[in-house]
């Protein structure tokens, strides 16, 4: 009997390299190959769209048939869920370097799952399949504007119409799938007071097919597992864990050549930073809140373009980008006082501004502001707040969404938001 495939057992790579075209075992490098810790709960589906086409006649003996044609394959979903954990890897430096906050690269990688923040707002494919590609810049920071390459940091597009495509292999225990062209559309950050900080990442490819014959064992070699004859190998055999390419596993990484682990984020250390000017000329006031729940969402809204001919099974041809979304939303318990959330409630709905995005902005800061804290901060340079809402729990509550915008500065070149990572607050 065939055993079982296990979710325990099962892993995620993400890659520049297409193996199911043919690239070898040899192919697969640090450099352009990186595994995600996803929680359980992942999801990779392909489906088809279909027509039916039905007959209903009159008469004794009708022709009631009906028959199912499956006309298109649509674009492959998939989704997973990663601890949010900052590397120390901040500053940008020269390849071999070993100053504080680097790493051998020479790159700014400042959260594990970089690659996928950065195919999420750049136009930079994070390898070229050889080198890494990084466009985080010193500091941490990675920015939806278009950005000059820096010492550690690859120029950045962030208004691109179509988004870079890489390759997502899901090792389900010994069956092996790939996503072929992969784009990353959505991030929705949860910063619940009583979980650990993640990321939940969303996303399409053309074709997800399963990895079989010589295709399969290349996979194998390179993540570890068993290959077709049975044999045993060892897992990410081929990811040479040198000293500078220590982010694998996902929990690891080298900093100043020397390599340590990855910090996780306490939510419950969490706040928000509102400022928000009741009228154009007024004076700017500021909010600092400790909030009872956070979330943070980039969305690129991409669409796939997919032929309509008679006679054949359709397949995507092509993925375009759309509006490009920044969304949030916080809610913190009612309070009254100056610069309390109370006063917040009234100066937000007392505005009669139709659109108040240019003189307000919102910092959210997920974990610690104190210091060596990790954390991660969301700064929203333009921000239309909606009207607060009420809760009548026992301790009355009050949450508000909020649309991050283009800075007045940065108006067609995007800004709506910067990211900052550090694993230690100085």
């Amino acid at each position: 009997m065939a055993s079982l495939n296990l979710q325990r057992n099962s892993e995620v790579f993400f890659s520049t390299v297409d193996i199911i075209n043919g690239a070898a075992a040899a192919n697969i490098t640090p450099s352009n190959t990186w595994k995600l810790e996803v929680l359980a709960g992942f999801a990779v589906t392909s489906s088809s769209a279909t027509q039916d086409i039905t007959s209903l006649e009159s008469g004794t003996t009708p022709d009631r048939s009906q028959q199912r044609f499956n006309t298109a394959i649509n674009p492959v979903d998939w989704n997973f869920q990663v601890y949010m954990r900052p590397t120390g890897v901040e500053t940008g430096a020269t390849a071999d370097g070993t100053d504080a906050k680097t790493n051998q690269s020479g790159n700014v990688m400042p959260v594990a799952d970089w690659f996928l923040w950065q195919s999420l707002v750049s136009n930079t494919a994070a390898s070229d399949g050889t080198d890494y590609q990084s466009v985080w810049s010193t500091g941490g920071k990675l920015v939806t504007t278009n950005v000059a390459a820096a010492t550690g940091s690859h120029s950045s597009r962030s208004n691109f119409s179509t988004a870079v495509e890489n390759h997502l292999y899901f090792k389900l225990d010994n069956v092996v799938y790939q996503v072929s062209n992969a784009t990353v559309n959505q991030a929705t950050v949860d910063a619940g007071i009583e979980e650990i900080a993640t990321t939940t990442w969303a996303g399409f490819g053309t074709t997800l097919k399963e990895l079989t014959g010589d295709v399969r064992n290349n996979a194998i070699a390179a993540f570890g597992g068993i290959l077709n004859d049975g044999t045993s190998v060892t897992a990410n055999s081929n990811l040479v864990m040198g000293v500078a390419h220590s982010y694998h596993p996902f929990g690891t990484t080298n900093v100043a050549a020397s390599t340590g682990t990855n910090s996780f984020i306490k939510n419950r250390l969490s706040q928000i930073e509102f400022h928000h000017k009741p009228s154009a000329a007024g004076s700017d006031v500021k909010y600092v809140f400790p909030v009872t729940a956070l979330s943070f969402d980039y969305n690129n809204n991409i669409t796939y373009l997919t032929p309509e001919e008679l006679s054949s099974l359709n397949a995507p041809i092509g993925q375009f980008t759309g509006t490009r979304a920044v969304t949030g939303s916080a809610t913190m318990y009612l309070r009254a006082g100056d610069t309390e959330s109370a006063q917040f409630l009234r100066n937000i709905a007392d505005d009669s501004r139709t659109s108040s995005a240019q003189t307000s902005n919102a910092n959210l800061i997920i974990g610690g502001a104190t210091t060596g804290d990790p954390q991660v901060a969301f700064q929203l340079d333009a921000c239309q707040f909606e009207f607060p809402q009420l809760a009548t729990d026992d301790v009355i509550s009050m949450s508000v969404n909020f649309v991050a915008q283009e800075p007045t500065a940065t108006k067609g070149d995007g800004g709506e938001v910067k990211i900052f990572a550090t694993k230690s607050v100085a």
